[in-house]
């Protein structure tokens, strides 16, 4: 599993929310909630990850990030890459979907903390351009795994197909999540 790619990916989502205009926090973002609700999405579901990785049911994962306060980023997104690091591939991890491998979570990961990170900074008009080296490895993994992963239903509206075949890894992952850089909805 590559979790030095998570910590590349979750230092990237802290920078980006470090860099956040104070009144960017309450803006809606492409989720359909607000700054302050997506960031608080993205620590939740770190903290998700550290308690089903942990061995807890989906449902006792839930129930004990909703029982906590959302907490702080950095520290939730150091635990989960400790959770991940002390996981083997094929553990199985109990997802609100359905059981799945640690290793395909670890996807699902990614893709969250990574595309959350362009929604915030779409969001608030800032340069949405993301760390290449991360897009770009996140990409390799997870195309081959594009049609599983969008079958979960929690990506957006899927490829839009209009990409031509020279545009970057950035574009493509964002494209396949959903997200339209370049449109102003």
């Amino acid at each position: 599993m590559d979790v030095e790619l998570l910590a590349a990916a979750s230092a990237e989502f802290e920078r980006v929310v470090r860099g956040l205009p104070e009144e960017a926090w309450g803006l809606p973002t492409p989720c359909e909630v607000d700054v302050r609700e997506l960031v608080e999405h993205v620590v939740q579901g770190n903290q998700f990850a550290v308690a089903v990785l942990a061995g807890a049911s989906a449902a006792e994962a839930w129930a004990a990030v909703r029982d906590e306060q959302a907490g702080d980023l950095a520290k939730s997104g150091a635990q989960q890459i400790d959770a991940f690091r002390g996981a083997t591939e094929d553990q199985v991890v109990h997802h609100p979907a359905g059981d799945i491998s640690a290793e395909a979570f670890l996807r699902y990961r990614l893709v969250d903390v990574v595309v959350h990170a362009w929604d915030l900074l779409w969001t608030a008009r800032q340069d949405d351009t993301l760390d290449p080296t991360v897009t770009e490895q996140l990409w390799a993994l997870v195309e081959p795994h594009l049609t599983e992963m969008l079958a979960f239903g929690s990506y957006g509206d899927g490829p839009s197909g209009e990409l031509t075949s020279d545009a970057s890894a950035e574009l493509r992952l964002l494209d396949a999540f959903g997200r339209r850089p370049g449109t102003t909805t």
